[in-house]
C-alpha cells in the first residue's frame, strides 16, 4: 500500500536529505515550500502524514526574495491550526533544525516547550518532533520509525 506524505520544507539542503531518507518503495512524496502551498496541497489531496518544518515563508519564492513573503517562525503552527480547524486528521511530525523560535513578542520559545504546547493544542494530530542535523542520522531513524507506524 502506498503511503502519501506531504513534506513541507523550504530549505533545499534539508529538503534533499529528508527526501533521500524517506524515499522508499510505497512512498509517494509531495513537496510544499511555503505555508500557502502546503494549505493548497492539503485542500487538493488526502495524505497519510505530514512532515512539517516550523519556520516557513508565506509564499513560494518568486523572482525576488521579498516576493516569498516574510519568513514566519511559527509558520508550521499556522498549518497545524488550519488542519485542526478543518478537521484534516492527518498525523504530523515536526522536522526542525532550530533549537527555538521567536514568538510574536520577540521571546524565544524552546523546542521542548513548543513540543509540549503543540501536543496539548493539537492532540491526535501533532505526533512529536525530530531534531534535524546534517551530521547525524538519528533524525532519519526517528522519521522512518514514525512512517512505519502510519
Amino acid at each position: 500500500m502506498t503511503k502519501k506524505i506531504l513534506l513541507v520544507e523550504d530549505d533545499l539542503p534539508k529538503l534533499t536529505q529528508i527526501t533521500e531518507a524517506v524515499s522508499a518503495n510505497g512512498i509517494e512524496l509531495t513537496i510544499a515550500k511555503s505555508i500557502n502551498e502546503a494549505i493548497r496541497k492539503l485542500d487538493e489531496s488526502v495524505f497519510d502524514c505530514v512532515l512539517l518544518d516550523m519556520s516557513l515563508p508565506t509564499f513560494n519564492e518568486g523572482a525576488n526574495v521579498s516576493s516569498s513573503g516574510r519568513q514566519q517562525d511559527f509558520g508550521g503552527r499556522q498549518i497545524l491550526t488550519y488542519m485542526w480547524e478543518l478537521e484534516i486528521n492527518t498525523r504530523v511530525m515536526l522536522v526542525t533544525q532550530l533549537p527555538g523560535f521567536k514568538n510574536e513578542g520577540g521571546n524565544e520559545v524552546k523546542l521542548k516547550d513548543l513540543d509540549t504546547t503543540l501536543t496539548n493544542d493539537f492532540p491526535g494530530l501533532y505526533m512529536g518532533f525530530t531534531y534535524f542535523h546534517h551530521s547525524t542520522d538519528a533524525w532519519a531513524k526517528r522519521l522512518k520509525d514514525f512512517l512505519e507506524k502510519i
